[in-house]
């Protein structure tokens, strides 16, 4: 074992095997971020707020992966253009455009909405995105009330475990108790039981993971003992993802760095070394190469290297990270 500072007062016991990603996760946050900043500088869309990196929900997520850096590295040269995209003005008219149109990036973007209205409160200690982030949470669990069940196989922009993720961590950050008791109970209903297994072939082709999000998912609601068993079961019946080594479609040069993230929680809520080698294999296999995140700019440019800094986040500590 080594210990790992975090930077944030705090440290982290992680096998040894994790040391040569440890050192390099400063320079590989500097050079995402880097790629972040260049697409969310652009008016690729006419948005008020999210214009640039071609879409609204890859420019969410693009600020997002901005304020992730800074908290991780407290590197702040990025802080200006932050505060520039979500100006004040520019985010109401946003949400006024959410609440006239309530099926826009249903699911997909507002739960990375979410995502980015935890880390920006975190970072700067203010509630300006809280009023929005708290419509758009109640429009997401509206939109999945009209769901009977949830569909545990549904991947890409309509991932309903990836919607689920960012609605129970928002919902527990704001204390949202009858949120995250609806919730948790959409959870157990569609994802608990471990009778079906969870193909790859459910998310080749796409960017998002479905059966490590699915893990993740439910590590989310069970104590750790209950998840180990859960978690080892699961695995039993679906074994552990194999890095891509080769993508059909551009879409798949995400799909390393969305498996990571759930393999990281896995890993994080079964302390299993062999789920915390299988998040190294794909980090390495979404960062390397560069390629990967720096490509042509419409196919992976734009995008992917925001799942890596949301893939690298937890090694920088549960201060600076998830």
């Amino acid at each position: 074992m080594m210990v790992i500072g975090t930077g944030q007062a705090e440290a982290a016991k992680l096998p040894s095997f994790l040391a040569p990603l440890i050192a390099r996760k400063q320079a590989i946050a500097g050079d995402l971020a880097r790629q972040v900043a260049f697409c969310s500088r652009r008016k690729d869309a006419d948005h008020p707020a999210f214009r640039g990196c071609v879409d609204w929900h890859s420019s969410v997520h693009g600020v997002w992966a901005l304020v992730a850096y800074q908290r991780a590295t407290g590197d702040r040269q990025y802080g200006a253009l932050v505060n520039a995209i979500l100006e004040k003005e520019a985010l109401a008219r946003e949400r006024e455009h959410l609440r006239r149109e309530p099926l826009f990036e249903m699911p997909y973007g507002r739960a990375w909405f979410l995502r980015l209205a935890i880390d920006h409160r975190k970072l700067t200690a203010s509630d300006t995105l809280l009023p929005f982030a708290d419509e758009v949470a109640m429009s997401l669990r509206d939109y999945y009330r009209t769901t009977q069940r949830l569909d545990r196989f549904s991947g890409a922009y309509q991932s309903a475990s990836w919607a689920m993720i960012n609605l129970m961590d928002y919902a527990r950050d704001r204390h949202l108790a009858d949120l995250e008791t609806e919730v948790a109970n959409r959870i157990t209903e569609a994802f608990i039981d471990v009778n079906h297994e969870c193909a790859a072939d459910h998310e080749r082709g796409e960017f998002m993971a479905v059966c490590t999000n699915w893990a993740a998912l439910v590590g989310r609601i069970l104590d750790k003992d209950s998840y180990s068993c859960w978690l080892e079961t699961f695995i039993a019946a679906n074994g552990l993802p194999k890095p891509l080594t080769s993508h059909c479609g551009d879409h798949e040069h995400g799909l390393n760095f969305s498996r990571a993230w759930g393999l990281w929680d896995m890993y994080r809520g079964s302390g299993r070394d062999d789920v915390l080698k299988a998040y190294l294999d794909h980090f390495e296999g979404g960062v390397t190469p560069a390629s990967n995140w720096r490509g042509d700019y419409r196919a992976v440019g734009h995008w992917v290297a925001q799942f890596g800094m949301f893939a690298l986040q937890p090694l920088f500590g549960t201060e600076a990270g998830r």
